[in-house]
């Protein structure tokens, strides 16, 4: 019994090192940055253009928050689905959890700020 509660001691501790080892680098070795700043950018067409052919063709966001109808050839996008997340993405495809992708259309980031 004394040599069970000594392991059970040993492996209490242990636990308790590794959380405040991992709590010690996340609060010293990782940047600070801050709050968001307070900016706010102006909408003009040749912007919306701009940010339509960033997240189509450059950054490929759309890929990912989007529906992919993989019954075809490459996936390719479902009409209508453009940034409406919900994807699925698991170990079929080489993630090592379930990750569902986020909804990025301006009602899904509606909160989010410029800054």
């Amino acid at each position: 019994m004394k040599k069970l509660l000594k392991i059970s001691g040993f492996i209490i501790l242990f636990i308790l090192i590794v959380v405040g080892g991992l709590i010690s680098y996340v609060k010293t070795a990782l940047p600070n940055v801050g709050a968001a700043e307070t900016i706010k950018i102006n909408y003009t067409p040749e912007r919306i253009e701009r940010g339509k052919y960033l997240a189509n063709h450059v950054t490929v966001c759309m890929d990912c928050h989007s529906t992919r109808d993989w019954t075809k050839f490459s996936g390719p996008l479902v009409p209508g689905t453009l940034g409406k997340g919900g994807e699925r993405f698991d170990q079929t495809v080489g993630f090592p959890g379930v990750y569902y992708s986020r909804n990025i259309t301006p009602k899904g980031i509606s909160r989010y700020t410029d800054g």
